[in-house]
């Protein structure tokens, strides 16, 4: 059974950036490969990518406002030991950091998924409020103004760095709403995580959250899409039946 994505038609929708609209291009592996290679350092590819997933998975944020709380200064620091436990062997660590900073902040370094353009324009011409929410930090403004369809689209971005929390603690959410002068009833979440993305804005009190499955892992008792596609097709006829 493939449950409803919501019982009216929303307001607003939040769309999570990394993973959801946009992925890194090469992949974040390979870039941290290669900063390692212009060190003279040659490491397995499949080594740095089990690195890097499990920093990610192990590196909560705890600065002094507690857990799920961030600043843009803070957000440096963690990456800085991102890079340093994905590659403990290169000579000289602020090098690689400085460059794979300024890698990352690159419109280039971005692809936008294929299905982004026909649906988020789809959803524009519907009157919806579109947003981003996003766990990134400030890089994100300038990836998104150096991608035309979700420059022209978007109608403005949450950050965590930028508001002090981060997904999945409620603050997250319900600073977007109030961001975007919405009840957040009135206010759907869509990406591809399941915790940040769906169980997230539920707890807070969102009219829900949409799980994006690409790649057809989620069980059928989570309310998803298989793409951003199919999501606009469903908000459309959401409105025709309201």
């Amino acid at each position: 059974m493939v449950l409803p994505l919501f019982d009216r038609s929303p307001s607003g929708i939040v769309f999570d950036a990394v993973g959801t609209l946009i992925e890194p291009d090469p992949s974040s592996t390979i870039a941290y490969r290669d900063a390692a290679r212009r060190q003279g350092v040659e490491l397995d590819v499949d080594l740095v990518r089990d690195r890097f997933y499990r920093a990610l998975a192990a590196d909560e944020v705890h600065p002094p406002h507690g857990p799920m709380t961030t600043d843009e200064s803070f957000e440096r620091i963690r990456w800085r030991r991102i890079v340093a436990f994905c590659l403990p062997e290169i000579p000289d660590l602020d090098r690689a950091f400085a460059e794979l900073w300024e890698h990352f902040a690159r419109p280039a370094s971005w692809r936008v998924f294929h299905d982004v353009d026909p649906a988020l324009r789809a959803i524009k011409q519907l009157g919806k409020t579109i947003w981003v929410g996003s766990n990134f930090d400030a890089r994100l403004r300038g990836v998104v103004a150096g991608h035309p369809v979700l420059n022209e689209v978007l109608d403005s971005l949450v950050i965590s760095s930028e508001i002090g929390f981060r997904k999945p603690h409620p603050g997250f959410y319900l600073n977007a709403c109030r961001l975007m002068a919405l009840d957040p009833g009135d206010v759907l979440f869509v990406g591809d995580d399941l915790v940040h993305d769906v169980e997230g804005p539920r707890r807070a009190g969102l009219r829900g959250g949409i799980l994006i499955d690409r790649k057809r892992r989620a069980t059928d008792q989570v309310t998803k899409a298989l793409n951003l596609v199919e999501l606009a097709d469903r908000i459309r006829s959401r409105i025709d039946h309201d």
